[in-house]
């Protein structure tokens, strides 16, 4: 069990007052099924949230929270996303749906505000399976890996979580993040999801799953933000390294990227739809 703590709320929150109105995800969301009849989600008790009575709504996302940043012949996109605080039925942690990243997409979140679990997934280039999480408070950065599967889970909240994301060239796949980013189809149900999540467990949490994803997946590694991260997006964070629209600046986070992020291998066919 990890215990929680929570933080001060950042200045970055400001954003949210020109936000607007958003995407709201619901319990609903979180219980769609594929073209195949199998549910597009994991859920630690899909029988609670069948029961549960109500649909309320989890988090709420504002796509293109700030205007798009062009470098590297490519276009940088920045999102806002606002977690409800609380639990599913069940004792799950409020939490996002959960999706694979395309093979060439860099995506670096920032929180601004409350605190959230982020678990990632994905195959070295060797096969072996790797779980991952990071317990994140207001401030903290993580990047996800080439192609891994990532889900983000409330641990005190309101939340308010930023992140830029992009396709950095050279990389071959069907699909953009953006065209992913557009199309729920694609984000969310072209692929399996990895069947771990997290539940309430006293004044903390702990990771569960399916007896398949667990037996495949392990009990999971701590994570930590890596020095070169921090020292890729500077000291303003995030938001002023996507506002500041300097292409120096990216291309010095894309490279530092390139050199430490792990690059997940193809999914085997038994995890696509």
């Amino acid at each position: 069990m990890t215990d929680l703590a929570t933080g001060p709320t950042t200045a970055g929150t400001a954003l949210l007052t020109a936000a607007g109105d958003g995407v709201d995800r619901h319990l609903s969301d979180l219980l769609v099924l594929g073209a195949n009849g199998v549910p597009t989600c994991y859920l630690a008790d899909p029988g609670a949230a069948h029961a549960a009575g109500s649909d309320p709504v989890l988090y709420t996302g504002h796509r293109d929270i700030l205007p798009p940043t062009r470098a590297l012949g490519a276009e940088w996109f920045a999102d806002l996303c606002t977690y409800r605080p609380g639990h599913l039925p069940g004792g799950e942690l409020n939490r996002s749906i959960g999706h694979w990243n395309t093979p060439a997409q860099l995506e670096v979140f920032e929180i601004l505000s409350g605190r959230v679990l982020m678990i990632t997934a994905w195959h070295s280039p060797s096969g072996t399976p790797v779980l991952n999480w990071q317990a994140c408070g207001p401030g903290d950065l993580v990047a996800v890996p080439f192609g891994a599967w990532h889900q983000t889970s409330v641990l005190d909240g309101p939340a308010v979580v930023f992140n830029i994301y992009t396709d950095l060239p050279g990389t071959e796949q069907q699909h953009t993040s953006r065209h992913a980013a557009q199309h729920a189809e694609t984000k969310y149900r072209s692929s399996a999801p990895v069947e771990v999540t997290a539940i309430r467990s006293g004044t903390g949490f702990t990771l569960t799953g399916s007896r398949r994803g667990r037996g495949h997946w392990g009990r999971g590694v701590q994570a930590v933000e890596p020095t070169w991260l921090r020292e890729a997006v500077g000291p303003d964070g995030l938001v002023a390294l996507h506002t500041s629209a300097s292409a120096e600046h990216l291309s010095r986070l894309a490279d530092a990227a390139r050199t430490h992020l792990p690059t997940a291998q193809p999914r085997p066919e038994g995890e696509r739809r």
